[in-house]
């Protein structure tokens, strides 16, 4: 017993101290943090060909999408290099537990490389009063903390939303994305690569003129 115990300790120590020496995502330099509030932090991730991130850990549950068609390699820590393929309007959860993640990446292309990630901080719905249905858009999928969803051409128009939790609206793909606030009765042009926080509860559509193809992920925190 006192030998699983210390084996149990060595164990602890050792993943500790690997953690403390790497940097949380939110410090590493190529990770920017562009919007923080009590629910989330937005990281804005922009790697220029050949560059390569420092060694991060990632702990927190996060949200992410691609921005950018980009060949690159992740390396977890102590493990070999992985070549991968962003594709643009990627989107997918990471809990991070019970395995946090320490791990870096370089930029393999000739293009940059663009990713968010949002970590979420807090749930909005505390209380469970709300009552967490999807808006009137495609669910690209549903976890405990968060719904994500697909705005396309077929389903942009006109459709006004009112109960909701916090929302980061992320253009992929198209131009001419407009973002109408009916509380305040203005209207914000989203562009292709940039991010829109809305906040909870505002009262609000999104529209188009453009036929040109629209692939925007629009993330909410429960």
């Amino acid at each position: 017993m006192k030998n699983k115990m210390k084996l149990l300790f060595t164990i602890l120590i050792f993943n500790f101290t690997q953690i403390n020496a790497q940097v949380p995502v939110s410090k590493e330099p190529l990770h920017r943090p562009v919007l923080l509030n009590k629910y989330l932090r937005l990281l804005d991730v922009l790697l220029k060909p050949g560059d390569t991130t420092q060694y991060h850990f990632h702990a927190t549950p996060s949200l992410f999408v691609h921005l950018s068609n980009t060949k690159l390699s992740a390396q977890i820590k102590g493990k070999e290099w992985i070549k991968e393929q962003s594709v643009s309007g990627k989107a997918w959860y990471n809990p991070f537990s019970p395995d946090i993640l320490i791990h870096r990446v370089t930029n393999c292309d000739t293009v940059p490389f663009h990713v968010t990630d949002i970590e979420i901080l807090s749930s909005y719905d505390t209380t469970h009063i709300y009552q967490n249905k999807p808006l009137p858009f495609t669910v690209l999928f549903e976890n405990e903390l968060s719904f994500a969803y697909k705005i396309t051409n077929q389903n942009i128009n006109q459709k006004i939303t009112k109960s909701h939790g916090p929302l980061i609206a992320e253009l992929a793909t198209g131009t001419g994305i407009l973002f109408h606030d009916l509380k305040i009765n203005k209207s914000k042009e989203i562009q292709a690569g940039q991010y829109l926080y809305i906040d909870p509860e505002s009262s609000f559509y999104f529209s188009t003129s453009n036929t040109a193809e629209i692939n925007m992920v629009l993330f909410e925190i429960k």
